[in-house]
């Protein structure tokens, strides 16, 4: 069974999104060979965004459910899925509900690998899902969640030279919600993450440069644009001072055997 998450079909056009769906996709593949003898995966995905792997995890042959409260990301995932091939279509489960919830629905230890995209960034506080996550994961599973950047805040603003709001930025060095967008750090989050039973096996960033030019159309994929973008972004994110100012952080915790 495969655990590659790279496929040039169905893929967002943007820069931004672009790019966090292939460095995120490369950065949990990763993980995933620790998950080889298990075979075909059970994969939990609250987000359902645009970045998600979701359906190239079931492309993969594992099997997906794809929950989310919002109707309009289940409708693109679902016309995303009509052009593909039968068996792909019977592994990707949509479900319409609230994923801090997970937990009511699955039974403990129900999946191997559970995906928080672009959600923590809507709450106001992030434990009570990574909490339902961590409770629905078997031992060993994995766990990979993504987060807006708190200490990122001021690097938009400043490459386009609008100072006021990078002064604010700047002065800002609380993290949580504010403006309508959660924040986190990844020290925060991997204590929460340790203290759930799913401690940080490696975090990184995501969008170190492209986010800062996210209207941007992405260029075409498999040009030498292309494979020096990814290269120069994957290489970034892995470690400091780069990872620590990408807009995105993302997190792979494990869940310990309790």
């Amino acid at each position: 069974m495969t655990t590659a998450l790279h496929d040039a079909t169905t893929w967002p056009t943007d820069l931004n999104t672009s790019v966090q769906r292939e460095i995120v996709s490369r950065q949990l593949a990763e993980h995933l060979v620790r998950l080889r003898s298990r075979g075909p995966l059970t994969v939990l995905d609250v987000g359902c965004g645009p970045a998600t792997p979701a359906l190239l995890l079931a492309r993969a042959g594992h099997s997906v459910t794809a929950v989310s409260t919002d109707t309009l990301l289940l409708t693109a995932l679902h016309d995303g899925m009509a052009g593909e091939p039968e068996d792909v279509r019977a592994r990707l489960r949509l479900v319409e509900g609230d994923g801090s919830e997970a937990g009511r629905h699955f039974s403990p230890g129900s999946f191997d690998l559970a995906l928080c995209h672009g959600v923590l960034e809507d709450l106001a506080e992030p434990d009570a899902m990574l909490a339902a996550l961590a409770r629905i994961l078997n031992a060993g599973g994995l766990l990979s969640v993504t987060a807006v950047n708190g200490a990122a805040a001021a690097m938009r603003p400043g490459t386009a030279g609008e100072w006021s709001a990078t002064r604010k930025a700047l002065a800002s060095r609380d993290l949580g919600a504010g403006d309508g967008v959660r924040t986190d750090s990844p020290e925060g989050l991997s204590t929460v993450l340790a203290d759930l039973g799913t401690p940080v096996l490696a975090w990184y960033g995501v969008g170190v440069f492209s986010a800062l030019r996210p209207e941007e159309p992405a260029p075409p994929r498999g040009g030498k644009t292309w494979q020096n973008l990814v290269a120069v972004e994957e290489e970034a994110g892995r470690g400091d001072p780069y990872r620590g100012i990408a807009a995105t952080l993302h997190l792979v915790g494990e869940k310990t055997i309790r």
